[in-house]
């Protein structure tokens, strides 16, 4: 326990570590300020609102219709608020909507609104028995839960960052497990000490996985306070393809599932996806001379599955989903929903490999 400690404290407390995890908060918050909140607007009664007004206003009037939707509160909805109308050139939305009557025009409408110079404005709402929403309820064997889910979509946006960035930190906060003994030419040293090899390789594989849990458990706590002030988490049982930036199909099974179920599955999967960036680093720390060689070999195995998408065109796009650098986007989880196992497996697969020839490589020196 001891040396655990002592090796968890040489990782967590290094001074350009410490400034990395302070400089990529920074980053998020302001991704989250700027790129989300400072996104949103909502036009009530002529007045428009922006940024935290508008996510507020939003949510205020989404409070009374929240529940089951039905065609009567459409009817509301559109009799209190109007179909939206205004368009502005280069922008392909309708500028005088708030959540409410966009959400009852984009799905409701007998309009469209596919860019700004291709575009009809709703004039009536159709049952929601014949549309989408209504084969979906359908299906589903459910009512159509309605609610601002706004909040839902800041969170798996900014998650997605988060985890990339975290993906960084532990690249940073790892390397240095095995490879920096050798660069200090301590590692014989400790090999000689009262603990012996065998428990300094144990104290130094707990310590890097402790850490990957510390950086995704304050990633995950930032973003959760993050959205909580701003948005909320209302709508957790309302459909993924009805979430903001998302659409429902009926023929997509995943897209009727529950926000708030994807989103626990989505934490889940960042969870095995920074573990096994960690078991990579580690493993390359074992086989490398000095710290700098780790974090540039760990960077490029992290990065490789993207360059190999790219060169490839799309090919092995089920295998490369399992890696670390996917696993941790929604819209991939989204595009392999139904056949998790597949990436779950590779990525279980790489973090037993490298597990199995980092550990042992070390133990050979």
């Amino acid at each position: 326990m001891r040396l655990y400690g002592a090796e968890l404290y040489k990782l967590f407390c290094r001074k350009f570590f410490l400034i990395s995890c302070a400089l990529i908060l920074g980053i998020l918050f302001v991704y989250f300020y700027f790129v989300n909140v400072g996104d949103e607007r909502s036009v009530v009664d002529g007045r428009v609102y922006t940024g935290i007004q508008a996510v507020r206003m939003d949510r205020e009037i989404t409070e009374q219709y929240a529940g089951k939707l039905t065609d009567e509160k459409a009817e509301q909805i559109i009799a209190a608020y109007g179909f939206p109308s205004k368009v502005e050139e280069y922008y392909g939305g309708f500028r005088d909507e708030n959540y409410l009557n966009g959400f009852v025009t984009e799905y409701l409408g007998n309009g469209y609104m596919r860019s700004w110079d291709d575009y009809r404005i709703s004039t009536a709402l159709s049952p929601i028995g014949q549309t989408e929403l209504g084969r979906a309820a359908k299906i589903t064997g459910t009512d159509i839960a309605f609610d601002y889910t706004g909040g839902w979509y800041a969170f798996l946006d900014t998650l997605q960052l988060g985890m990339i960035l975290g993906s960084i930190l532990i690249v940073i906060g790892v390397s240095p497990v095995f490879a920096e003994e050798r660069q200090n030419k301590t590692a014989a040293l400790l090999f000689t000490s009262a603990e012996g090899k065998d428990t300094d390789v144990r104290a130094k594989t707990a310590a890097a996985f402790t850490l990957t849990v510390l950086i995704y458990a304050g990633i995950v706590l930032a973003v959760f306070l993050m959205v909580r002030a701003v948005y909320g988490f209302s709508g957790a049982d309302c459909m993924l393809g009805l979430v903001k930036g998302n659409q429902l199909n009926v023929n997509y099974a995943v897209t009727m599932t529950a926000v708030g179920h994807f989103a626990g599955v989505e934490l889940i999967l960042d969870f095995l996806a920074l573990n096994t960036l960690c078991a990579v680093a580690v493993c390359v720390s074992a086989y490398f001379e000095t710290t700098f060689h780790t974090v540039v070999v760990s960077c490029a195995v992290w990065i490789a599955p993207l360059l190999f998408r790219i060169i490839c065109r799309g090919g092995g796009y089920l295998l490369m989903a399992g890696t670390p650098l996917f696993l941790v986007m929604p819209g991939v989880v989204l595009d392999i929903y139904q056949i998790l196992i597949i990436p779950v497996s590779v990525a279980v697969g790489i973090w037993g490999f490298c597990m199995y020839f980092g550990v042992n490589r070390y133990f050979v020196d």
